[in-house]
């Protein structure tokens, strides 16, 4: 199994990170992407994947930190710089967060902007070579409509992009379906007041739906007190969907991961 999204850098996590790996590999999980959410965040999650085969990273600014890194040239060498890196496979998480007041989503809104369009120069750069364009993981809570104006006017195709942690409607999964995105949903799937998100996940298109922990947060049932989420409780995310969509268990975590291996370039494992 694959975590496509996690944060193995966060505290809870970092300074066990072997005991983290072990007890994922008991569970099955033997590739996983830990995701940057600031530059220097980034860097931390570039080091521990190259001491680890099987960890990939992202580089990216999330919304939260608009305000923490108002030098966008900074944010932007930071892409330019790690996107290079062979274990790179994204860029993000970035997006739009309404669900706090701060940072103000105009602050957010050029975040996203600066980092869609530093992708379209990096794609420029290199027009003829598709290795060299990676995905792009989109943060995106209570924002749907401008999160998807901001893709469109960017003018990047809409299979580029990985919506993360999906919690939004039915309407809205629409939406980003319509874009040509993938949906990833995360433990919040299993939770017994989120039954519309099991809804959505029935009726995702097989090559469109992927599964991730985000740990350290959102732990799945049953162990949704846990603290902190790790990526060994991915098996239970994959447990629950393919519950829901009634299909064997083996088949699905070969679907999806033939879909995270597809997306983000992720090595095949025999």
């Amino acid at each position: 199994m694959i975590d496509t999204h996690c944060h193995l850098t966060y505290d809870g996590l970092h300074e066990r990170l072997d005991e983290v790996l072990a007890a994922a590999e008991a569970a099955g999980v033997d590739r996983m992407i830990t995701v940057g959410t600031t530059p220097e965040d980034a860097q931390r999650a570039s080091a521990i994947a190259q001491q680890h085969a099987n960890l990939f990273f992202a580089v990216g600014l999330h919304p939260h930190y608009a305000l923490h890194w108002p030098d966008h040239e900074v944010v932007a060498q930071s892409i330019r710089g790690l996107a290079q890196h062979p274990k790179c496979v994204a860029i993000g998480e970035m997006g739009l967060d309404r669900h706090y007041p701060e940072p103000p989503i105009e602050d957010q809104k050029r975040a996203f902007e600066m980092q869609l369009q530093v992708i379209r120069e990096m794609d420029d750069s290199h027009p003829k070579n598709d290795g060299n364009k990676r995905a792009i993981i989109i943060h995106n809570r209570e924002a749907t409509d401008e999160t998807l104006a901001i893709i469109r006017a960017s003018g990047l195709p809409g299979n580029r992009f990985v919506f993360h942690c999906f919690t939004g409607s039915d309407e809205e999964l629409t939406k980003i379906l319509n874009i040509g995105a993938m949906v990833s949903f995360t433990g919040i799937v299993t939770f017994k007041n989120a039954a519309h998100l099991a809804d959505s996940a029935k009726r995702m298109p097989a090559d469109r739906i992927m599964i991730e922990t985000d740990s350290p947060y959102l732990a799945p049932e049953p162990y949704r007190k846990v603290r902190p989420n790790e990526p060994r409780y991915v098996a239970d995310v994959a447990h629950f969907l393919a519950k829901v969509r009634s299909e064997n268990e083996a088949s699905f975590i070969e679907q999806v991961d033939a879909n995270a291996v597809r997306f983000f370039g992720l090595p095949c494992v025999q």
